[in-house]
């Protein structure tokens, strides 16, 4: 669903269609953020159709983390010209935990290859100017996209609608959460996209889910 120019959101709303959100950013390079898991990639492809746009036309692809519901599917996207990004934190996890992860899930690791990598600091995907935030909790490499210009977040499995990302999961850390939840609240956002679950609009909004995020959440993490 298109809901910005150039931005289109793929929510998670069903398990049986999909199974986190999907965010693309539309333009010279076309941007795919967080394919989701590989028996759902036909459905989210189906869903990109619809909306005008051509998946096979995706020229980057982003994982805000790798666990299997956000990086499954990744290489079903991977073909010449395509290249595939991830944090370098994130990469190193997944080589020391990943397959034991994928396993207990019932899973089988992507033989992944890592093209570039994304860490704190600028982004430029065509014309568009974003910005990476290394926000780790969820785990160890975990990014965030902020896009200044359109004042968008998109935050993974950080926080979400009154919640944040799990902690008890391997690589996940609270303290780490904390202080990533902290870093994103000071960010002037207008529209924040988690990676599940419905997004929060309006700066007002924004602000209010941390602050309950802060009050009700946290000190018991």
């Amino acid at each position: 669903m298109r809901i910005l120019e150039n931005l289109y959101l793929y929510q998670w709303t069903d398990q049986r269609e999909n199974n986190c959100n999907t965010v693309v950013v539309d333009g010279k390079v076309p941007l795919l953020i967080d394919p989701g898991h590989l028996r759902h990639v036909e459905r989210l492809r189906s869903l990109i159709k619809a909306d005008g746009l051509d998946p096979d036309s995706i020229r980057a692809v982003i994982c805000t983390h790798a666990h299997p519901d956000h990086f499954e599917s990744t290489l079903t996207f991977r073909k010449p010209g395509v290249r595939i990004g991830l944090a370098h934190e994130e990469e190193d996890f997944l080589e020391k935990v990943g397959r034991r992860m994928y396993m207990e899930h019932g899973l089988n690791m992507p033989d992944f290859r890592v093209d570039f990598y994304v860490g704190d600091g600028s982004l430029t995907i065509g014309k568009h100017e974003m910005q990476v935030l290394l926000t780790p909790g969820h785990s160890p490499g975990s990014i965030c996209l902020y896009w200044p210009k359109e004042r968008v977040l998109i935050a993974g499995d950080v926080v979400f609608m009154r919640g944040v990302g799990r902690v008890d999961l391997p690589g996940g850390d609270r303290n780490s959460l904390k202080q990533s939840i902290q870093r994103l609240s000071e960010l002037p956002v207008e529209l924040l996209l988690p990676g599940h679950g419905p997004a929060v609009q309006g700066r007002e909004m924004v602000d209010h889910n941390y602050q309950f995020i802060k009050t009700a959440i946290l000190p018991s993490l």
